[in-house]
């Protein structure tokens, strides 16, 4: 019986992805906190669609 044999080359990268996902979203969500003037929802909402679009991506690439 023969392995499946992985490619481990296709995942390293997803983990860093991941957090430059979540760091984008959260400057994204700082600048809208200061041009609003609405602290601290946008960094909030900026982390959190970042922590969700990230989550997003790690399963398509797994899948």
């Amino acid at each position: 019986m023969a392995k499946k044999q992985i490619h481990w080359g296709h995942y390293s990268g997803a983990g860093i992805q991941m957090a430059v996902t979540v760091l984008i979203c959260l400057w994204l969500g700082q600048k809208i906190d200061g041009y609003f003037n609405i602290e601290p929802w946008g960094s909030l909402v900026g982390v959190l669609f970042g922590v969700f679009a990230g989550m997003f991506n790690l399963l398509k690439i797994l899948k």
